[in-house]
């Protein structure tokens, strides 16, 4: 899945020039887009002073955790087998000579490195950190607040932020956009730091026009608020996570959202998309709630009585398609992989 900007592997390019794309596509605040707007499931929390968003890792969450535990699992097992066949079993012991055991240690040493180099990373972003990175923009004060990965937060004006379609090339999911930020430095040339508003999944530029025409609805539309609280009331369901962190049922639901219209599909695809579930459990239950700290709350205030507050206290109950279907598919999915699992390992056993 798709996972750039996260991690000191995938960080946007900074301090360099604008790109002649990011030149081709920049938004202005002040310009409508004339396309209808969508949120693409991007909302925690809204009202009258400031819309908070979840960041762009937040859609795909879980992809990371089930290849890492897998991986892992993999090459540790593959370690013992490989332990026990060249040094331990008494009746290859006889057999097996140095240049043996020294090829066994060296495909020890191999998944080793794999574990090393190439599973404790996504290991490192997907367990233990954060259950989201949220963004507040406030169209009173005309701030927007990102809790950033290391946990700090940065605060810049809107109107200095330069908006562009970000891109980015994953071998699995091929070119990928979203909406990102650059804080330019005093030149206007030069990208300091680089941030993502929102992803679109599934999507392509059109949908990044179409999140755009959200994001400036609400921050300069003059009935912006009104009409973002009922464009999210007609969508059904804002994120769960104000106040809470995310539950079984939503990774449920979230994994196979992206295959929301196709039932069918979501039950051919019930191995990946249920172990992407599992996974993303996982990843919430050890991930720490983000909080944010006193300043940014203190310019956050908002009127309790407002009438265009929302959050997922007020979303429906999900029907049969939304959490049971998923979840029946997330069952048959997971236990089809074990079985899988268990009949290779039976058969490499024999």
């Amino acid at each position: 899945m798709d996972y750039a900007g996260l991690g000191e592997r995938n960080r946007y390019p900074v301090d360099r020039p604008l790109t002649a794309a990011e030149r081709a596509t920049h938004y202005q605040q002040e310009d409508t887009s004339g396309v209808e707007p969508n949120d693409f499931l991007s909302v925690i929390r809204l009202n009258s002073t400031f819309i908070e968003l979840v960041d762009r890792w937040h859609p795909v969450r879980g992809f990371w955790a089930w290849m890492a535990i897998f991986s892992g699992t993999f090459c540790a097992a593959m370690c013992l087998l490989v332990t026990y066949y060249f040094f331990i079993s008494p009746p290859k012991l006889a057999t097996i000579g140095p240049v043996e055991q020294a090829m066994g240690a060296g495909l020890i040493l191999f998944f080793v490195a794999i574990v090393t180099f190439g599973v404790a990373y996504p290991f490192k972003w997907e367990f233990l950190r954060w259950t989201h990175y949220p963004m507040r923009l406030n169209r009173k004060t005309r701030k927007v607040h990102v809790f950033g990965q290391n946990g700090t937060i940065l605060t810049v004006p809107w109107d200095g932020l330069y908006i562009v379609r970000g891109e980015a090339k994953n071998p699995i999911t091929g070119t990928t956009y979203d909406l990102r930020a650059h804080v330019l430095d005093a030149d206007g040339e030069t990208v300091r730091k680089s941030f993502s508003l929102g992803y679109t999944i599934p999507g392509d530029e059109k949908s990044i026009d179409r999140f755009w025409a959200f994001l400036q609805h609400y921050m300069e539309a003059p009935d912006g608020v009104e009409q973002t609280y009922w464009m999210l009331k007609k969508h059904k369901f804002l994120l769960p996570l104000d106040g809470r962190k995310e539950g079984w049922r939503w990774s449920v639901m979230r994994s196979f959202m992206m295959l929301a219209h196709w039932p069918w599909l979501q039950l051919l695809l019930c191995v990946p998309f249920g172990l992407n579930a599992v996974g993303r459990m996982l990843a919430m239950w050890t991930s720490k709630q983000p909080t944010w700290p006193a300043e940014v709350e203190a310019a956050n205030v908002f009127d309790p009585e407002d009438p265009c507050q929302l959050d997922w206290r007020q979303n429906p109950p999900p029907n049969f398609w939304e959490f049971y279907w998923p979840l029946i598919c997330t069952i048959l999915g997971v236990v089809a992989f074990v079985g899988i699992i268990g009949w290779m390992m039976s058969t490499l056993w024999r």
